[in-house]
C-alpha cells in the first residue's frame, strides 16, 4: 500500500469518527429540546381546536359514555387537538363515520388530550367511559362536570328513571329531553326512581294530593289553613326536594325557612292547577312552606293532614292534576342551560335541535 492510499484510508477513518461523535452531539441536544416541548405541551394547545359536539350518556352505575363528534378537518389541513373530559378513562377508540378505525395519537396530560390529523374524513368519532364518574351519595347520583375548553356544547343523556335533573342547585324538570349544556361547567345531581310520597289535606271536604320528591326521610306534615302554611320534617341535608303543591292547597308566591331560616327556592313547572317548589337543604330539620293566598280562604280545616303513602316511581302520576306528565323525543329536543358553576349561575331555557352543515349534534 502506498503512502497516499494510508493518508486516505486515515482521512476516512478520522470522518467517519467525527460523523459518529456528531450523531451522538445531536441526539444529546435532541434530547433536552423534546423534554422541553413535552413540558410545554402540558399547558399549550399543539393542534387547532377542533368543531365539535360532545355527547354524553350516563348510565345507571355512575359510568359516563362519551362520544366527541368531530367535523371535517379539510379546512386547514393542520392537526387537531381535541381535549377529553376528566375522569379515569377507559376503552378509548377514534373511528371515523362508518367506524373504521382512524390513526391517533395523545398527550399524557391530565385531562388527556387525542391528536388526529386532517384528513377528507366528514365526521370524527372519539369514544371512551369514564368509569363510575359520577358518584352515589345517599341516592343521589352528583358529578361536578367541567366542559373542555374546546367544546361548544354538551348532551347529555340520563338512565331510564330520571326525568327531572338539579344543575348548580336549581331544579330542571327533563320529561323525554334530554339536557344541553353549554358553558364552563355546572354541578349535576339526579334520582333515579325518585320516589313521591304523597299526602293527602282536606280542604272543604275534598280530599287533596300534596307530592313530595326526595330520597330523605319524611315525617311530621302539617298543613295550616289559616297560617297558610304547610310543613314537613326531612331526616337528610343536602338532598334535593321538590313539593308538588296544588294551588287549591296553598296557592303562591312562596316562601321556604328550614327550621326558621329563609332558604333558596325555585318555583317552577307552573301550570294551572299546580306548582313544583324546589329545595336543597343545607341541614336537616323542619321544612315550613308559606304563601300569601290558600285556595279556600275562611275553611275550618286548619291543621288537617292525611295519610302518607309512598308510590316508589320517578313519575308524579300519583299527584292528581299535576298536568306534567307530557314526553319529548330526547333526539330531537334538549333542555339547554347555560351554567357558571363558581357562581351557581343556571339559565334555562328550551331549543330544538337544528342539523347545520358544519356540525351534526347528536
Amino acid at each position: 500500500m502506498t503512502v497516499h492510499n494510508r493518508k486516505q484510508r486515515l482521512y476516512a477513518l478520522v470522518y467517519q469518527s467525527r460523523k459518529v461523535e456528531l450523531k451522538i452531539l445531536l441526539s444529546l441536544l435532541v434530547i433536552p429540546i423534546l423534554i422541553l416541548l413535552s413540558s410545554q405541551a402540558f399547558g399549550q394547545q399543539l393542534g387547532d381546536i377542533p368543531n365539535e359536539v360532545l355527547k354524553i350518556t350516563l348510565d345507571e352505575n355512575g359510568t359516563a359514555h362519551v362520544t366527541h363528534v368531530i367535523n371535517s378537518t379539510t379546512s386547514t389541513f393542520k392537526p387537531i387537538q381535541v381535549n377529553t373530559v376528566d375522569g379515569k378513562m377507559q376503552n378509548l377508540t377514534v373511528t371515523d363515520g362508518k367506524g373504521n378505525s382512524v390513526e391517533y395519537g395523545t398527550l399524557e396530560k391530565t385531562p388527556v388530550s387525542v391528536i388526529i390529523s386532517a384528513s377528507q374524513r366528514n365526521m370524527t368519532l372519539i369514544k371512551y367511559d369514564l368509569i363510575n364518574v359520577v358518584k352515589n351519595t345517599d341516592g343521589v347520583w352528583k358529578w361536578n362536570y367541567y366542559e373542555p375548553s374546546d367544546t361548544g356544547f354538551t348532551a347529555f343523556h340520563f338512565p331510564k328513571g330520571v326525568d327531572m335533573v338539579w344543575a348548580n342547585n336549581r331544579p330542571v324538570y327533563l320529561g323525554g329531553l334530554g339536557l344541553g349544556q353549554h358553558g364552563n361547567g355546572f354541578r349535576l345531581e339526579y334520582v333515579i326512581n325518585e320516589p313521591v310520597n304523597v299526602q293527602t289535606v282536606q280542604v272543604a271536604g275534598k280530599n287533596v294530593t300534596v307530592g313530595v320528591r326526595t330520597v330523605s326521610g319524611l315525617g311530621n306534615y302539617v298543613y295550616d289553613q289559616a297560617a297558610k302554611s304547610y310543613s314537613f320534617d326531612i331526616d337528610k341535608a343536602n338532598v334535593p326536594i321538590t313539593v308538588i303543591m296544588p294551588k287549591y292547597v296553598l296557592d303562591g308566591p312562596y316562601s321556604v325557612k328550614v327550621n326558621g331560616n329563609a332558604t333558596l327556592h325555585t318555583e317552577f313547572n307552573k301550570n294551572a292547577t299546580h306548582v313544583w317548589i324546589g329545595i336543597e337543604p343545607a341541614k336537616n330539620g323542619t321544612v315550613l312552606i308559606t304563601g300569601e293566598a290558600s285556595g279556600q280562604v275562611g275553611s275550618d280545616n286548619a291543621g288537617t293532614t292525611g295519610t302518607v303513602g309512598n308510590t316508589g316511581t320517578s313519575s308524579v302520576t300519583g299527584v292528581n292534576g299535576s298536568g306534567l306528565n307530557s314526553s319529548s323525543d330526547n333526539t330531537s329536543v334538549y333542555i339547554l342551560i347555560g351554567g357558571i358553576i363558581a357562581a351557581g349561575i343556571a339559565g334555562i331555557i328550551i331549543v330544538k335541535k337544528t342539523r347545520k352543515p358544519a356540525v351534526k349534534k347528536p
